[in-house]
């Protein structure tokens, strides 16, 4: 798992738990005080590596995937300039920053900027053995945080500071133009987290392990002695190098501890890395993600961490963070490696709370290593001896390094001498070539000039070479403008005369030259603008001929495409139930995107066209005209065509064929949702069609009026299957109405001889499977209500149209009655024709069956 560093916006939001422990996280000081630990992106690279398969984690680099002699990315490569070098063939390309650094090839890429392989002239010059250097720069989003900015400084300064083996060495911080960069030490090696990742749950080797701890150890006590805590010590930020043990880097967040830590502050700046909130959730201390003032035992924290993974290869609290791990309660598992010394140490440096961690980490080394200190001090007491031999040097002996080393001196300036006499002949020579090549370009006559400058910076005393070039120069460019003149192309007749003023003065030559070009310049302006004047009359001639056809043409295309959508929307509009309304609106918006007005005029066409299909398709299925309905109307909510449409669910029913089964049964659609009564077809008293109620209106049909509107208050309903019962009239006519508004219909009660005409069959049969009171032998009937449902239904499709309860209608003239017979008629008088007036009043006898006319 990569550590890494981001700079994030300062809000006032909280921000979201991150999963990922090991991030270098910038945030605003708003926030550092913040239990939760944000999101990370990309971290800037510090230390490269000469491997070519580099991949530093971390806060060192992102892993560059290019070979090694590829061009650096596109973001980083805006942080350098290109510089022109003259060869034989042209000018070459180099990459160089500040006129120095010439980069090499590209490390890594960080969220602060790229790290790159950069030869240093400088040391080249010089004939220095190890002439490349690691370059920082700082990519333009990063510049553009002024915190961000500074820390790169400051990281720059407190690192020059701490000269220690053990701390990455960095040169300098400079700025080229609006370009910020850092210069170091160039190592070869791996970043500990990589080793690590190579190493895990198993560790390090027991002695490989215990020497980098120590180094870590003594590079943390030498920066803590200069009153500087890391506060971003990780694996990440940790490299060990092949030949110079472990090293330290990234002290861009490292900060001052405050006076009583260690000793006094130093310097006061304007800046604190503690204001970018920095850190890494996995080896940040408890009191740093609590916002506390930095000390030396937050770095103990962070070492304990590392030193538990650089014997395990794991996180001691697997790279939760110290708040987390202190609210869980979490405990690290012991190492059997160490010995019980060694494990005690470490325990006491991961305590959670700073007053039961080890205060320093020069105590933690003592701890830790107790009488093998010896072994790290036996080396530095050698490395003395070494030193104190030295001193016993003979006289003899030090007269003999004297006089090798004026030898060294000498020669070493005679090949000085010699390298630049033959960088000054190789400068000729490439002169020279460049002269007789003469392409007169721009390029050409640029690399020239940047050879004689850098020729007459080689060779500052022989100006007489210098100005021998720059006469035959001039005299190419005087050639060239005759030549020109003569082909009768004055521009580049003047231009070349022009840029012969740019190496020597004026001569007589060139006046006469430039006087003959004027004159010719002239009388060719006459000529040319009558010319042109003709050529252009006749190109409009052409234009207008030309952007006639393309009008004509485009209008031919714009109607064949037209013509290809009409087609389309013609094939989608074939009146059936599988038609594509969906392909209609397709049709029409590439019609819209063609042709606007004629897509606006189609509309009402087409909502015309829609309208007559439903009605043919009503005929047959309304239930399936019904979708086909409402996607028209969503597509064209401007047509009254389709929002006057009615339909009729009972409309394709045919008078009398309820009987025949349930799919000869119909029921409209509620407003609110749902449906209404189950309906069937019938002919009425005369030639009209009546649609009626296949049941008795039902308690569960009664009781969704009274749920929607609250008007049933004090009404005592029975089981949702039972026929309606004991309600008064104007309750009844109040469903009614609300059943009317619900589904569009206007719903009634029948009269007497429209509920006759339903109830008998149209007068054919006498229903004898009826709920009407009957009592002998063994069999009794009409001791209670039935539901609505039960019995045999007549040859119109009618249940319990006789018996059970009484239902209401009307007679012709106008009285209320109740017709059918009840559960307590006797047979005998439980028939089609039994009626009786009936005041309207609430009886557990009567109910309602529902009527309306077929449109």
């Amino acid at each position: 798992m990569n550590d890494e560093t981001r700079i994030v916006k300062k809000s006032d939001e909280a921000l979201p738990e991150c999963d990922d422990g090991d991030t270098t996280v910038f945030v605003g000081n708003e926030n550092t005080g913040a239990n939760d630990h944000p999101p990370v992106s990309a971290n800037p690279g510090l230390i490269p590596s000469a491997a070519s398969d580099f991949t530093a984690d971390a806060t060192v680099l992102k892993p560059s995937r290019r070979p090694a002699d590829a061009s650096p990315p596109a973001t980083p490569r805006e942080a350098v300039e290109f510089e022109p070098a003259a060869s034989g063939s042209g000018a070459v390309t180099k990459t160089v920053i500040k006129g120095r650094f010439e980069l090499d090839k590209l490390l890594g890429v960080g969220g602060m900027g790229a790290v790159y392989k950069a030869l240093d002239r400088r040391k080249l010059e010089a004939s220095d053995s190890e002439p490349y250097v690691a370059i920082k720069l700082l990519n333009d989003d990063f510049q553009k945080h002024p915190d961000a900015f500074i820390s790169l400084q400051r990281e720059s300064r407190k690192s020059q500071t701490l000269a220690h083996p053990h701390i990455v060495t960095v040169y300098d911080f400079d700025r080229d133009g609006d370009r910020v960069f850092m210069t170091m030490e160039f190592l070869e090696g791996a970043p500990l987290d990589k080793l690590l990742r190579e190493h895990a749950d198993v560790g390090l080797e027991f002695e490989q392990a215990c020497s980098v701890l120590h180094n870590i150890s003594q590079a943390l006590i030498y920066a803590h002695s200069h009153q500087i805590v890391h506060s971003d010590f990780k694996p990440g930020n940790i490299f060990v190098t092949r030949k110079k043990g472990a090293k330290v880097f990234d002290f861009g967040i490292a900060r001052a501890v405050s006076e009583g830590s260690i000793g006094n502050v130093g310097e006061k700046t304007l800046f604190d890395a503690g204001t970018l909130g920095a850190l890494t959730p996995a080896y940040a201390s408890y009191e740093m993600l609590k916002g506390g003032e930095p000390a030396p035992s937050d770095d103990v924290y962070a070492l304990a961490c590392v030193a538990y993974e650089l014997f395990s290869g794991r996180h001691p609290f697997g790279k939760v963070p110290a708040d987390k791990a202190a609210e869980r309660k979490l405990k690290p598992k012991r190492i059997r490696s160490l010995s019980r010394r060694q494990w005690r140490a470490l325990e006491s440096a991961l305590a959670i709370h700073r007053e039961d961690r080890t205060a320093t980490v020069d105590k933690f080394v003592q701890k830790f290593f107790g009488n093998n200190t010896w072994k790290w001090v036996l080396g530095g007491v050698f490395a003395t001896l070494l030193v104190g031999a030295g001193v016993g040097y003979t006289y003899l002996e030090k007269e003999n390094v004297a006089e090798q080393q004026r030898v060294k001196v000498e020669l070493e300036k005679k090949l000085e001498q010699e390298l630049l006499q033959s960088r000054i002949a190789d400068k000729r020579e490439a002169i020279d070539r460049l002269v007789e090549l003469s392409t007169l370009t721009p390029s050409w006559e640029e690399d020239l000039q940047v050879e004689l400058q850098e020729y007459a910076g080689l060779n500052p005393d022989d100006q007489s070479y210098i100005e021998t070039i720059n006469q035959r120069t001039y005299e190419l460019f005087i050639s060239a403008a005759t030549g020109q003149l003569n082909l009768g192309n004055l521009e580049q007749a003047d231009d070349m005369l022009t840029r012969a003023d740019n190496w020597d003065g004026e001569s007589s030559e060139a006046e006469m030259i430039r006087s003959q070009v004027e004159s010719e310049r002239e009388e060719l302006r006459q000529r040319l603008a009558a010319e042109r004047l003709a050529a252009e009359r006749e190109a409009e001639r052409l234009r207008q001929q030309e952007l006639r056809e393309q009008r004509r043409q485009a209008a031919l295309a714009q109607q064949r495409k037209i013509d290809a959508v009409l087609d389309d929307m013609e094939g989608a509009l074939r009146c059936r139930f599988s038609m594509n309304i969906g392909g209609v609106g397709t049709q029409l918006q590439r019609l819209a995107a063609l042709d606007s007005i004629k897509a606006q005029k189609i509309r009402p066409v087409l909502g015309t066209e829609l309208a007559g299909c439903f009605t043919t398709l009503a005929d047959k299925n309304p239930i399936r005209t019904e979708p086909l309905l409402n996607e028209a109307r969503a597509l064209l909510p401007a047509q009254q065509a389709l929002q006057d449409f009615e339909l009729d669910f009972c409309g394709h029913l045919r008078p009398g064929s309820g009987g025949r089964g349930e799919r000869y049964s119909c029921a409209d659609r509620l407003a609110s949702g749902g449906e209404a009564p189950t309906m069937v077809v019938v002919k009425g008293d005369s030639s009209a069609l009546l649609v009626v109620g296949k049941y008795e209106v039902s308690n569960g049909d009664f009781r969704r009026f009274c749920e929607a509107t609250g008007q049933c208050s004090g009404l005592s309903l029975g089981p949702d299957n039972m026929p309606v019962n004991n309600i008064p009239l104007a309750k009844a006519e109040a469903y009614i109405d609300w059943l009317s508004a619900q589904t569009g219909h206007e719903y009634r009660l029948p009269t007497e001889r429209e509920w006759f005409a339903a109830a008998s069959a149209g007068g054919q049969q006498e229903v004898a499977d009826r709920n009407c009171h009957l009592k002998y032998g063994g069999i009794e009937k009409g001791a209670e209500l039935v539901a609505v449902g039960a019995g045999t239904r007549n040859q119109f499709g009618l249940v319990n149209p006789v018996g059970n309860v009484q239902e209401w209608a009307y007679g012709t003239d106008g009285r209320l009655m109740a017709v059918g017979g009840s559960r307590e008629d006797p047979m005998s008088r439980c028939l089609a024709t039994t009626k009786r007036f009936h005041s309207g009043e609430a009886d557990r006898l009567t109910g309602l069956r529902i009527v309306r006319n077929l449109k």
